[in-house]
């Protein structure tokens, strides 16, 4: 919220500064007390404060006596869990998977419907912040094709209920690659013996919603620290 003095004149900032040292010793004072103290009407007194930004008096007159303007308003539940997660961020999580990318020559990356999006953006900043070979591969019957000893191979999930991995795993196993897993929501019926999985969060999404009408939010959001950690690592030259 921004207060706006400076769109007051003279005659405002003096009723001002006037309500603020009265409020010091009377916390409670009233608009109507407001107006009688200042010699002014009360509409002038809730013009005022709406000229400042404040919603009306009452708000007005908890900023005067240093409350808390607003109260705290609760979370939709898409906000609340990227605050949970947000609080809650696991930074090794980051670090692994930079460090893979490191070690790598080739980065396959893919996703099933919205999240290959995510994967075409994953490839963009990559290409420009390492010498690698990197490609986001659009359909799963291309990766076997590109799968080589030096590559690792990246499948990006928001819940990973509607899509079978292990297909693709054993294929990367076949070729001695390495793979991960990277899922945003926990899902305990997942058990892919040929790799690894990073869990990004424990919350869940709308149980209502289909594959692609789920946020991706919190997955870009871990694509976003992986290359920043990459950036401050190895900066492309």
């Amino acid at each position: 919220m921004k207060i706006q003095l400076d769109r007051l004149n003279d005659l405002e900032i003096k009723i001002h500064n006037h309500l603020m040292e009265e409020s010091q010793v009377n916390p409670k004072l009233t608009i109507t007390e407001a107006a009688k103290l200042t010699e002014v009407s009360p509409s002038k007194v809730s013009k005022l404060v709406k000229k400042m930004g404040f919603s009306g008096y009452k708000e007005y007159s908890r900023f005067l006596t240093g409350k808390e303007l607003i109260k705290q308003k609760k979370l939709n539940s898409e906000f609340a869990r990227i605050k949970e997660f947000i609080e809650n961020f696991d930074e090794s999580a980051v670090d692994y998977l930079a460090d893979l990318i490191q070690q790598s020559e080739k980065i396959l990356l893919f996703g099933y419907g919205p999240t290959n999006f995510c994967m075409e953006y994953f490839e963009y900043k990559l290409n420009f912040t390492l010498n690698k070979n990197v490609i986001r591969v659009s359909h799963p019957s291309l990766i076997p094709d590109l799968l080589t000893e030096d590559s690792l191979l990246l499948i990006f999930s928001v819940a990973g209920k509607f899509a079978t991995f292990d297909p693709l795993f054993e294929e990367a196993k076949k070729h001695h690659a390495k793979s991960l897993l990277v899922m945003e929501e926990l899902n305990t019926d997942l058990s892919l013996d040929a790799s690894e999985i990073i869990f990004l969060t424990k919350s869940h999404q709308d149980e209502q919603l289909k594959s692609h009408e789920k946020t991706r939010t919190i997955l870009l959001m871990y694509i976003e620290e992986v290359i920043r950690k990459l950036m401050k690592e190895a900066p492309r030259e």
